[in-house]
């Protein structure tokens, strides 16, 4: 898929809903994507050490935004700042998406994560982390499948 054809992707209100997720799209690729989604964790989601600041109905909130994208762009940036409402981790991924000459996008993403907490941040950041890849690959995987 193009660059375009991805972000395209990621404002289709069904791709969320396979996730269980709520979504809110502001703009479209066209325009600069700008979309809102609050989608359920379950435990196994979520590091241990993270676990015990989770409610009752533990969710991830994502705010998802890029630049406006042309239909036959061959690069394009995105940007997702993620929370888990009552855990005190922050999450910033910048995801480029170039298109290559044999016919495919290389999608290459950054993950940042931030805990505020003393003595216990660090862990709760490094448990996240891997947590977090799995989850964004599973999304990016998802995608190539149309």
């Amino acid at each position: 898929m193009w660059p375009a054809e991805i972000l395209d992707r990621f404002a289709d209100e069904q791709m969320w809903r396979e996730d269980g997720a709520t979504v809110s799209i502001h703009s479209g690729r066209a325009e600069g994507l700008n979309l809102s989604a609050s989608m359920p964790l379950s435990g196994n989601q979520v590091p241990p050490a993270a676990q015990r600041f989770l409610g009752a109905d533990p969710r991830i909130i994502q705010h998802i935004r890029s630049a406006p994208v042309a239909e036959t762009a061959a690069a394009a940036d995105m940007n997702i700042d993620a929370e888990i409402p009552g855990v005190p981790l922050d999450v910033h991924v910048e995801i480029t998406l170039l298109r290559q000459d044999d016919d495919f996008t290389d999608i290459h993403a950054v993950i940042e994560t931030a805990c505020s907490l003393p003595f216990v941040g660090r862990a709760i950041e490094s448990g996240a982390h891997p947590h977090i890849e799995d989850m964004i690959a599973a999304s990016l995987d998802r995608l190539a499948d149309p």
